[in-house]
């Protein structure tokens, strides 16, 4: 408790008297989120460097006095003088107390330095791959990543995080981390951890249809570093990229990034449109999405499949794809990839772990033709060098022991309930606002608005009850004509998808009658 105000003033004179600092102009705030030590610390700090404060002969007041007059512990008192004595700005003498530093250490804080005042009128010179980069979700995810704040946001893209095997994945780091010791903890080759590869390669043969060695395989921090690494391998600024419209925003924005004059694409129900005039010119790299077109959801045909490698082969051009969401597909059986059917070197293949097991595990691959392995792999070793050593070797030892293979077919299991879950909740309750159409594979829907003119009240609706879907238009390059909105599914479970449906179609129903 603190002294009462004529002592303390009592008390202050008397250690002015005797050469001992008197901190009167201290003050505590025991509602702030700053912990009260920190702020002692802070405002003596202050007063030691305001150049009031004779340095060397200054004694400070004991840790016991000062806490009677600030009503406060000595043990706060204790810790707010310990980092001072450590930062260099006290010194103990024994038998005599705690003195003011001679000299007093190089601060910022210093008053007596200049103060650097912030010139506001003149605008940093950036360069123009930072200024052409449009993300309309800047500032948008500062505290909770593309997904959002908890809750049921149907944001497309975002899987169930809380079926993860979480246990099982923390044993294997345990195990290889015992196994392999400090070697993990080393610089990394940048091509990646060689028994990760050599699982990658087999899984990519005996399940996609691939035809490869792992000597192909580089290890990526996930498919949009993927995607940078092939741009910067294959396009000089200028070069012409097609990219499927609609497609993937990231894509077109990697590829813009990397210098790349983007040409949309159109799709039709067989993929994307390839017939173009030959005045045009020709592309160096084709970014597509053959086992689950995003957004829009079809499957390539086996003949447009293998026309694109055909063209690609007389244009000496190279096809990315990104197989996208291909585990995750429920009707039929899992279609081979693209690449599989390429048998002259012009399909880059990637995939990632960001859907099947987490995003911020960040580790995707690269399955390159072999004239484009090293060249890559020198790319990837500018960038970051490697992706974490313990995390790789702990994938590889989950592919490698089955568990990778079972936790997908429990996945595609569960997905596959919260996908017709979802189909008959959003027709019973939302039918009479959209069109839901029903894709083969993927994680979302796209849902088209049966009145095009609605879509402003349906926007400002799903933000003031807090739902995401994405507006379709994000991802066309040529506005579509027909609006349609992108809901996900796979992270909510039945109880909440009926809920989030139902507060949905209970506020459009209060706002478009």
């Amino acid at each position: 408790m603190a002294v009462p105000a004529k002592e303390f003033k009592e008390r202050v004179r008397q250690r002015h008297r005797h050469g001992i600092i008197a901190f009167e102009m201290i003050h505590l705030d025991r509602t702030a989120a700053e912990p009260l030590h920190q702020q002692l610390y802070r405002q003596i700090r202050d007063e030691l460097v305001s150049g009031n404060v004779s340095d060397g002969a200054t004694r400070l007041p004991s840790s016991r006095s000062l806490a009677a007059d600030l009503g406060i512990s000595r043990l706060t008192v204790n810790l707010a003088f310990s980092k001072l004595g450590a930062e260099g700005y006290l010194c103990s003498r024994v038998g005599s107390g705690t003195f003011v530093a001679h000299p007093l250490p190089e601060t910022y804080l210093s008053a007596q330095k200049p103060k650097i005042t912030r010139d506001v009128g003149r605008a940093a010179r950036l360069a123009r791959r930072v200024t052409d980069i449009h993300d309309p979700r800047a500032g948008k995810q500062l505290d909770y990543g593309i997904a959002g704040a908890p809750g049921v946001s149907f944001v497309p893209a975002v899987v169930a995080l809380d079926e993860f095997p979480i246990d099982t994945w923390e044993r294997l780091r345990s195990e290889v981390l015992a196994s392999k010791g400090a070697h993990l903890l080393q610089y990394a080759s940048s091509r990646g951890d060689i028994d990760l590869r050599k699982a990658i390669a087999t899984y990519l043969c005996d399940f996609r249809g691939a035809r490869c060695r792992h000597e192909q395989i580089i290890i990526t921090g996930g498919t949009q570093q993927a995607m940078i690494i092939s741009a910067l391998a294959l396009i000089n600024r200028g070069d012409t990229a097609w990219i499927e419209d609609p497609g993937f925003y990231q894509a077109r924005r990697v590829l813009n990034f990397a210098g790349a004059s983007v040409v949309g694409r159109p799709v039709d129900e067989e993929g994307i449109v390839i017939s173009h005039s030959r005045k045009q010119p020709s592309p160096r790299l084709i970014y597509v999405t053959p086992s689950h077109q995003f957004p829009l959801g079809m499957t390539m045909s086996l003949p447009r499949r293998i026309a694109l490698i055909e063209f690609a082969r007389e244009r000496n051009a190279f096809i990315f794809e990104d197989d996208h969401n291909s585990e995750f597909r429920f009707t039929g059986p899992p279609l081979p990839c693209l690449q599989g059917l390429d048998h002259c070197g012009r399909v880059i293949y990637a995939g990632t772990m960001s859907k099947i097991l987490y995003p911020s595990l960040r580790i995707g691959y690269l399955l390159a033709p072999e004239q484009l392995v090293e060249p890559m792999v020198k790319i990837r070793a500018v960038m970051d060098q490697h992706s974490p050593a313990i995390d790789q070797a702990t994938l590889a030892r989950f592919l490698t022991g089955g568990f990778f293979l079972s936790h997908i077919k429990r996945m595609r299991k569960l997905y596959a309930d919260r996908r017709d879950y979802f189909i008959s909740q959003f027709n019973n309750l939302l039918s009479k606002y959209f069109v839901l159409e029903i894709p083969e594979a993927g994680l979302h829907f796209v849902a088209w608005l049966r009145r095009k003119e609605q879509l402003p009240v349906i926007m400002r609706v799903c933000t003031e009850i807090g739902i995401r879907p994405k507006p379709l238009s994000s991802c066309y390059i040529k506005p579509p004509v027909d609006p349609a909105l992108t809901f996900g599914f796979a992270a909510w479970s039945r109880a909440q998808i009926r809920e989030g449906l139902a507060k949905f179609a209970t506020a459009l129903n209060a706002n478009l009658q």
